[in-house]
């Protein structure tokens, strides 16, 4: 009898530790899964391992980890640059956790330091609100509004005490602030360095702390400002966060990363046709990054594209009026990035003025420049002189060809009631009806 008790509880102990066993390896398995999802288009993860252990605790309790990603509202525009890190975070949303978008507008009135020789001329509050109202529509085109958490800094900075400031302080050091690259070569350069911008790192170090950060999201240019915040989260003794730094995006010239300062970005708010035009516009030795990073294109997709720029079984031009077409798809949907192919080899191909094209009531007597200025065709007069100079304005009637065109070479020309139902074609890509 009691030889047969024991046999039961030894069959019973191994019968919960294979359960355990098999519980455990599914565990695992998820961890992998989702890690292996989650690193995919990464630069650097900050501690590598720590990612694992918080998909291991998230998994096995279930709690949904809180993935934080900052933008500041420097301007009214969200370009494709910023949706890589948005895209890393719908792939956390989708994998059942919650995104944390937080609007900067404190750090904005700062404005980031990394990457910049010069102190940027301050933005007050209102510029900053005025710029965060339009944010969130054109983040959404990525995001799952029902997984995302919009957050602003007004939240919590704007009840901060001096005493608050001064604690916040105390937890850095002065050495560590002057390791970081941009600060250290302004200084070894002469360029001026206010001390404000200090305390970039420092608030955005802080709202990882409010809002309980598990993973922070960033181009490759934040590593030290998102390291800030582990460095608060710790001295507060709370897990700290891990650092998830991405690619950044050049922009349109090749050169510089994608900028809403420096012009060199595709917009989320540009038309379709503007969209199109632009990717047309970059040079080949970028298709490829942007397939990755912009479409998150397959892994076939992505050797299929190198494999056949390498044989010549593919053209670069057939690939990059596919990239076009798959980005204007992506925010417009699969007939308009079509449409806009069509268009685009119609205008470029046969020299034929767009069917869709911005309509302005001009009013008669006013310059060239005044009228491409006030429709914002074009943001300044100095652009407007730029492109009469490079004779890239251009009369059109329509109905005509473009190539039927009447080259514009005084930027003061005034247009009278005979300019009325002509087509100005501004570049290579925009086009404004009068009436």
């Amino acid at each position: 009898m009691i030889d047969d008790l024991r046999c039961n509880n030894i069959n019973n102990n191994n019968k919960k530790e294979t359960k355990e066993k098999i519980i455990d390896e599914k565990l695992e398995q998820e961890v992998l899964r989702q890690y292996k999802i989650i690193t995919k288009n990464t630069v650097e993860i900050v501690p590598d391992e720590e990612l694992k252990n918080l998909l291991r605790w998230s998994i096995s309790s279930g709690t949904p980890l809180r993935i934080k990603y900052g933008i500041d509202p420097t301007s009214s525009d969200v370009h494709v640059g910023h949706l890589v890190p948005c895209r890393k975070m719908r792939e956390f949303q989708d994998l059942g956790h919650i995104g944390v978008v937080i609007i900067g507008d404190y750090t904005a009135q700062i404005g980031d330091p990394s990457g910049k020789n010069e102190t940027r001329p301050p933005l007050t509050a209102e510029e900053t609100n005025r710029n965060a109202s339009t944010y969130m529509e054109q983040i959404f085109t990525v995001l799952d509004k029902n997984k995302t958490e919009i957050r602003s800094q007004t939240e919590w900075f704007s009840t901060v005490s001096l005493a608050d400031i001064l604690r916040w302080a105390s937890q850095t050091t002065v050495a560590k602030l002057l390791s970081h690259e941009t600060f250290k070569n302004r200084i070894d350069t002469g360029n001026a360095l206010g001390l404000h911008e200090f305390f970039y790192p420092i608030l955005q170090g802080m709202d990882s702390v409010y809002i309980n950060a598990h993973v922070e999201l960033g181009g490759t240019d934040q590593r030290f400002n998102v390291l800030m915040g582990r460095d608060f989260q710790k001295v507060r003794g709370e897990r700290a966060q891990v650092a998830i730094l991405l690619p950044i995006i050049l922009g349109l010239c090749g050169t510089n990363k994608m900028s809403k300062s420096l012009g060199n970005y595709i917009g989320i708010k540009d038309e379709p046709f503007d969209k199109f035009g632009k990717v047309m516009s970059i040079p080949d030795n970028l298709m490829y990054e942007y397939y990755r990073y912009i479409l998150w294109s397959s892994d076939e997709e992505l050797k299929k594209i190198e494999t056949g720029l390498k044989d010549g079984s593919l053209h670069p031009n057939e690939i990059k009026k596919s990239l076009a077409q798959k980005i204007v798809a992506s925010f417009h949907g699969e007939n308009e990035g079509i449409k806009m192919r069509e268009q685009f080899e119609s205008v470029f191909s046969k020299g034929k003025i767009p069917d869709e094209i911005s309509e302005f009531k001009f009013e008669r007597g006013k310059t060239l420049t005044d009228i491409l200025v006030d429709s914002k065709t074009v943001e300044s007069r100095s652009e407007v002189r730029r492109l009469v100079q490079q004779k890239a304005i251009v009369i059109l009637q329509e109905g005509k060809s473009d190539k039927d065109g009447i080259k514009v070479l005084d930027q003061f020309l005034s247009l009278d009631e005979s300019y009325s139902g002509k087509i100005i074609k501004t570049g290579k890509r925009r086009f404004l009806k009068l009436f």
